[in-house]
């Protein structure tokens, strides 16, 4: 007996690694199963085996990658073929997404020769019935934007903005110290000495918020676990503050990070150092490194989460340099596992070197705590007054 979803509208999304598109399907229900195949170099064949699809309300646009569109009812199920732009190479997998619903196609960019060879192993599949001429699919473009896009652009895929719960969390944590400092500062000390001055900054000012800490007090937290925390509170942003170390004493600077693969050196060191928390619990320390195929999963997955944590992240990183004064060393990306739980956007934060005898007593002194709290702080602010200007021009607009 055949399964039937809705398919309300396809949309296409630049992959934020730059290696190529996400298809996305948006259904009411997960199907039961479903397939994708490459029997030409600029044809996808996409299949709900055993699953009829219903459409409601769709308007045809082809975007790019895809020059064309087709959807077909067969003894089989429904299927949908997509058709690429000559000279556009990719292979295609295909995953369900965080929630559990929406089907995605990952394209990953390949050579000419990669892709004949894959549709030579590949059988053109013969669609049982006609084409649904009647209906056909709406496709939207979009495109993970620029960070000095506007704001609306980056949220384009929210049908509502909210900001009313922030996650704070200081990192390590009872057994588990984090780095040292040239003078004996634990890093878990101040990271959670700046987490309680960042919250009572927003309790203060932005009453109308609510602060959730993932630890209140010196106590030992699973990396997993403080996203979860988030996620039950129905967290809209996630922070969580760390120190850096390094060998180098004259290492300084605070640092910006997202959820991503790490492209240098020394961004593999700092997800080491920071996902090296999994030896103080009861798991294979194997497990310490996110895959390449984990963190593509979960970018798919939650474009629009990373979308937020990229101009949250440029916030910080603005608040850092300009108005605090401090060096900024960027925004970066690494394999965070605190990050990789949190169901929303989410970054990391490395205040300084506590390695760094200057940096050290900065980061621990009243003064310089105090700077670094407020430019938080102003991130924050800066970041809900935008959700909220994005939200009233739509409501206008509607």
């Amino acid at each position: 007996m055949f399964s039937q979803v809705s398919l309300d509208r396809i949309s296409v999304a630049t992959r934020s690694d730059g290696r190529g598109y996400v298809i996305r399907l948006h259904l009411n229900t997960a199907p039961a199963r479903f397939s994708v195949v490459q029997p030409e170099t600029n044809l996808l064949q996409f299949t709900f085996d055993g699953t009829t699809v219903t459409y409601t309300d769709l308007i045809p646009q082809p975007v790019f990658p895809l020059s064309d569109i087709l959807i077909t009812d067969s003894p089989d199920g429904t299927g949908i073929d997509f058709q690429l732009h000559d000279g556009e190479y990719y292979q295609a997998r295909t995953y369900l997404d965080a929630n559990k619903r929406h089907v995605l196609i990952a394209l990953t960019r390949t050579s000419a020769d990669e892709a004949r060879a894959l549709a030579a192993k590949t059988d053109l599949i013969r669609r049982g019935n006609q084409p649904v001429n009647d209906i056909t699919a709406v496709i939207d473009s979009v495109l993970t934007p620029d960070p000095e896009d506007t704001f609306d652009r980056l949220f384009n895929q929210r049908q509502t903005l909210k900001f009313e719960v922030i996650v704070i969390d200081p990192g390590h944590g009872g057994k588990d110290p984090g780095s040292i400092g040239t003078r004996g500062t634990k890093e878990k000390d101040v990271a959670l000495q700046l987490a309680k001055r960042i919250g009572a900054y927003i309790n203060e000012f932005l009453p109308e918020l609510k602060v959730v800490y993932t630890r209140e007090d010196d106590r030992f937290i699973d990396l997993d676990e403080r996203g979860r925390i988030g996620n039950r509170v129905q967290g809209d942003l996630f922070i969580s503050i760390h120190a850096n170390s390094v060998r180098s004493r004259n290492a300084y600077g605070t640092e910006v990070w997202i959820l991503g693969m790490h492209r240098t050196q020394e961004a593999f060191e700092v997800m080491k150092r920071e996902n090296s928390v999994i030896r103080f619990e009861d798991k294979d320390e194997s497990a310490m490194e996110l895959s390449q195929e984990q963190l593509m999963i979960y970018e798919l997955a939650n474009s629009g989460n990373m979308a937020s944590s990229v101009y949250f992240a440029e916030l910080l990183d603005h608040q850092f340099s300009q108005r605090a004064g401090r060096r900024s060393r960027g925004v970066k990306q690494a394999g965070f596992q605190v990050l990789y739980h949190a169901s929303m956007p989410a970054v990391l934060v490395e205040l300084g070197f506590i390695s760094n005898p200057n940096e050290e007593r900065f980061i621990t002194s009243e003064y310089g705590q105090s700077i670094l709290a407020s430019a938080i702080f102003r991130a924050v602010r800066d970041y809900k007054e935008q959700i909220e200007r994005s939200q009233q021009e739509r409501d206008t607009v509607r």
